[in-house]
């Protein structure tokens, strides 16, 4: 069944002739009629009648007009809907660990507005593991992480976005007296360990890399802010585990500095819930994200739980 034939139609009965809409519409006069007949061949009655040298609507085609109309406004609603979702309008959900927020996100979404500035942002700080909760309850459309674990196989699935060196670092002046992490077996009194709560992963590495070296703190800061991390130990608060993008500009400026240590890698992921519909907005910033990667996104597809050691050898 062709739309045609509805449009036909209404503009019969808008102009009140056959001939002035085969005009209107560029069609020939049999065409017109062919139309009416597949029309009334669909229906089931006749639409028009002859009065003299007119055509004119019977009952039914009187009563059939509202239907028409339905019809042609309901495709007009599914027109309106492509053209919205051609120019990128809606909304666009992401979550990720505060780190990656404030510091990897930043000039990804600026490429993402300056092509969708119609679209809608909503960013949620998450903890790698409410991020993987919230793709899978659908709560966001693109989530970033930090860890993969054994579960939801087959409705999420992950692409590995970069991999980043993490120091513990200080302020310039601190970093004169600060203890050489390299070495083992002792207590720093000198300043404390500034670092983010459990669950975290960059805490979780940081107490690894302390305890495989029976490194110890007699105090400690706790605080989810990554920014406010970084601007206590600017102003020699202490020492913290920091991923080096974050603090990349500090340290050029000369107001950081890494201790002496061995550089811990941070692995990130960015990942989608494989049941849920990419609107085009969400499958522009995949891309760009993609693009920022350097990796091919077929490629590199992880599911949900799968090793990431595994991964990372492909």
């Amino acid at each position: 069944m062709e739309l045609k034939i509805f449009t036909t139609f209404k503009t019969i009965v808008r102009t009140g002739s056959f001939t002035k809409a085969a005009r209107l519409l560029s069609y020939t006069p049999s065409t017109i009629t062919f139309h009416v007949a597949q029309l009334e061949k669909l229906t089931g009655v006749p639409l028009f009648e002859k009065s003299g040298q007119r055509m004119i609507l019977t009952k039914a085609g009187e009563e059939l007009i509202p239907y028409v109309d339905e019809v042609l406004a309901a495709v007009k609603k599914v027109k309106s809907f492509q053209y919205g979702i051609a120019t990128y309008q809606g909304t666009l959900t992401v979550g990720a660990p505060e780190s990656l927020l404030c510091f990897r996100l930043p000039p990804l979404l600026q490429r993402l507005h300056a092509h969708a500035p119609r679209v809608d942002l909503r960013l949620r700080s998450l903890t790698s593991r409410d991020v993987v909760a919230a793709l899978s309850e659908g709560q966001i459309d693109v989530g970033l992480a930090y860890t993969i674990q054994e579960r939801d196989k087959e409705s999420l699935a992950f692409w590995m976005f970069e991999e980043n060196p993490v120091h513990f670092y200080t302020s310039v002046d601190a970093a004169v007296w600060c203890p050489n992490f390299r070495e083992r077996e002792m207590e720093i009194n000198e300043m404390p360990l500034i670092t983010m709560p459990h669950p975290g992963e960059i805490r979780q590495m940081a107490d690894d890399y302390l305890r495989q070296r029976g490194i110890s703190f007699t105090n400690m800061i706790e605080l989810r802010s990554t920014q406010t991390i970084i601007n206590l130990v600017e102003n020699n608060m202490g020492v913290a585990p920091l991923p080096d993008y974050a603090v990349r500009q500090r340290v050029g400026l000369g107001r950081l500095a890494a201790a002496q240590s061995d550089p811990m890698i941070i692995t990130s992921y960015y990942g989608i819930h494989r049941n849920k519909w990419r609107s085009p907005a969400m499958n522009l910033f995949l891309e760009i994200l993609e693009e920022e990667s350097g990796l091919s996104g077929g490629e590199a597809l992880l599911r949900y739980g799968e090793d990431a050691d595994a991964a990372n050898r492909r």
